[in-house]
């Protein structure tokens, strides 16, 4: 077996702790870059914020690049387009499923 492998099959905890950092990392600076809060509602906790795609193209969008850190490389490689803002996910799903407005947003 090649040092490499062994080595990466021997450190698997230390990769994967690794690699969540790294992930971390590049959410942190995507929800900062975008303002670090709903653009709806305001909820600042980093748990619940969501990079939403202000067209309603996420799901296309998706499709290429796959994971949610993969969209944060992309963002981040591409100089932070518009096109994408921060939402909680309340307010991601609520607007996805009511055609494109929050219902914060009705009334």
């Amino acid at each position: 077996m090649p040092a490499s492998k062994a080595w990466r099959q021997n450190n698997r905890e230390r990769r994967n702790k690794a690699e969540r950092d790294r992930r971390a990392v590049l959410v942190a600076l995507v929800k900062e870059h975008y303002g670090n809060k709903c653009a709806c509602c305001g909820e600042t906790e980093p748990l619940f914020l969501t990079i939403d795609h202000m067209n309603n193209d996420g799901a296309e969008h998706r499709r290429g690049k796959g994971t949610a850190s993969n969209i944060c490389i992309w963002l981040i490689r591409n100089n932070f387009p518009e096109g994408f803002q921060l939402m909680c996910y309340n307010c991601n799903c609520g607007r996805a499923r009511n055609g494109g407005v929050c219902p914060h947003q009705e009334g």
